[in-house]
């Protein structure tokens, strides 16, 4: 196994900004970028709110691709942060002091067939591809692990550095579902809220109004680096990379099982994986979608991976403020991870106002709290039974 992971760049877009900085100053200060969708017509019976990037939340051409542009500008971001070389997206490959491997999780893009037309827009492996390109790589790959995804492509990652089979990875996941076809399809599902209140106060995970997520769009990428490596060409980090869980439970195509038992296990594999005990943890940046069975079921697992002491551990879920941003957001997450614990400060949970018998844990409500942090978990669940767990590390 190699040397220790360090994590030297990062980049982000969302419904808080289009940049780090302007997601993790949207998170802390609990302001949401939740609004009601004006992009295209929808049903009097679905969901009638969306996270947008700010810039993007009018009507937009069909042939535009924003899973495209978000990816592209967050691994840019990335890179810079990283003191690594972009390159044209339209370019062939590869360059020095660039990255080995670029790891692009996403849904592709879809749009309404008509007059014989497929729909498809651009498919995950142009999308990935292209990202690759501005990292000045031709190796890459797009994981799939539905909303986990991005969270398993910085595992991935993680994993290819510490076997010596990379020295740098560029990982994360972009997506832009806000489509007529796609939110629809989610629509028709009856996983979105679609409650009757002000657009910012429709997110509200753990509370006991949750009646579902509220999509939204963006891009996360993380720049992982053998420390090795990266002290050879002068990189400083801004965390530690520790620890990956990963779990396929496949006990349905939606619901998490009511027992916690996939997110439970990830859980426990990514603490273990970092060679830490759960009392090391010191924050979980939770999945917390504000859907009813999703928040439930995590609430469980973090209490049996925890015992006794899960009532003294900080849970935010920071989809109260951004939205559930599907593909993107273990990498988003992960992201708002490293800036905790570079900041020793941890974001709120929005809108928890009615607490759930069945969420009982010490939720951060009041504001953003600061703590000194060592270690913090971070969790992504996914459609289909996909669970993915990270463990990053404050530097010493």
């Amino acid at each position: 196994m190699s040397d220790r992971v360090w994590v030297t760049g990062l980049g982000m877009v969302s419904p808080g900004g289009w940049t780090a900085e302007d997601t993790w100053r949207c998170v802390v200060e609990g302001r949401s970028g939740v609004s009601k969708l004006e992009r295209f017509p929808t049903y009097p019976s679905s969901s009638r709110v969306a996270g947008m990037v700010p810039g993007r939340e009018g009507p937009l051409p069909a042939d535009r691709s924003l899973s495209l542009e978000y990816g592209l500008h967050a691994a840019a971001e990335a890179l810079r942060s990283a003191g690594l070389p972009v390159h044209d997206a339209d370019g062939t490959g590869a360059a020095e002091d660039g990255v080995d491997v670029a790891l692009v999780a996403n849904h592709g893009e879809n749009r309404l067939p008509r007059d014989g037309d497929t729909g498809k827009l651009i498919g995950i492996r142009d999308i990935a591809g292209k990202v690759a390109a501005t990292a000045g790589t031709g190796r890459y790959s797009a994981p799939y692990g539905a909303c986990a995804g991005s969270a398993q492509a910085i595992g991935v990652g993680l994993r290819l550095i510490q076997t010596g089979n990379a020295d740098v990875v560029l990982a994360g996941g972009c997506d832009a579902l806000i489509v007529p076809f796609e939110y629809m399809s989610f629509s028709s599902l009856y996983v979105m809220s679609t409650r009757e209140c002000p657009p910012e106060e429709a997110s509200c995970p753990f509370d006991a109004r949750r009646d579902g997520f509220v999509l939204a769009e963006g891009a996360a990428f993380l720049v992982l680096e053998s420390a090795r490596h990266a002290e050879a060409r002068g990189a400083e980090p801004l965390a530690l990379a520790e620890g990956f869980g990963l779990r396929q439970n496949a006990y349905h195509m939606f619901a998490p099982p009511p027992d916690g038992l996939g997110l439970e296990q990830a859980m426990r594999g990514a603490i273990d994986d970092a060679k830490l005990d759960a009392g090391d943890i010191g924050w979980v940046n939770a999945h917390g979608t504000s859907t009813k069975d999703n928040d439930s079921s995590e609430t469980l697992a973090i209490r049996k991976v925890f015992g006794a002491g899960a009532d003294r551990l900080p849970v935010s879920s920071t989809k109260s403020q951004l939205g559930h941003t599907m593909g993107a957001c273990g990498a988003i997450e992960a992201a708002l991870s490293v800036q905790a614990l570079r900041s020793s400060v941890v974001p709120p949970t929005s809108n928890l106002e009615q607490p759930d018998p069945l969420c009982d844990l010490d939720y951060v409500t009041t504001g953003a709290r600061e703590k000194e942090l060592d270690h913090v978990l971070s969790n992504s669940f996914g459609f289909g039974g996909h669970s993915a767990s990270l463990v990053f590390g404050r530097v010493a």
